[in-house]
């Protein structure tokens, strides 16, 4: 029985440890299809012409005033600049030197999340409240009520969507841009960009 109970205990602190261990960051340029909740995506929309989407992991930020937090201007920054750097990739595996970008948007969604906190008043607990819910009264004497206040948290998650053109041979003012020039630029700004 002592045994059965050891290893019981044993094996609750296991699993409470590999609750409580936070997940390791990931890289950041992954395919969407492997990462899960991030990453890009691509299709052909014909033989020249790419539309690249990436989708970055959700971002805690500012409960009170989400919109204006800087982190979602940031995250909007970067998952356009990751989106970028997929599409330079591609027209490099396909041999395009260059590439012009037809269209593309970014956006943000932001959830914020509300929920009540309540705490017993001052007098709750074994005593005047308690007796009052004992015997009937409710959940505390009258006055010795829960205090309540609002808790709230917010997440933003953007997305990215561009359309490129690949350019076989540029040509000057035709709004190229350097496939290698881009992924050398993009390359040392997000070599080591993860989400949680």
């Amino acid at each position: 029985m002592k045994i059965g109970l050891s290893c019981l205990s044993a094996l609750l602190l296991v699993a409470v440890a590999a609750c409580s261990t936070p997940v390791p960051p990931r890289p950041a340029m992954q395919a969407l299809s492997a990462a899960g909740n991030f990453g890009f995506s691509d299709r052909d929309v014909d033989p020249d012409t790419v539309e690249v989407t990436y989708r970055g992991a959700e971002v805690k930020v500012s409960a009170r005033n989400p919109r204006a937090d800087s982190r979602v201007v940031a995250e909007k920054e970067k998952v356009r600049d990751l989106a970028l750097l997929h599409a330079a990739r591609l027209a490099q595996e396909r041999g395009a030197p260059a590439f012009r970008i037809v269209s593309e948007k970014t956006d943000s969604d932001i959830d914020v999340q509300s929920y009540p906190r309540c705490r017993p008043a001052p007098f709750w607990g074994p005593g005047f409240g308690y007796y009052g819910y004992r015997h009937g009264f409710g959940y505390g004497w009258p006055y010795y009520d829960y205090t309540c206040s609002e808790n709230r948290s917010a997440s933003t998650r953007a997305v990215s969507v561009i359309v490129i053109d690949l350019v076989a041979k540029p040509v000057s003012g035709d709004q190229s841009v350097s496939t290698a020039e881009t992924i050398t630029r993009l390359e040392k700004i997000y070599a080591g960009a993860t989400y949680q």
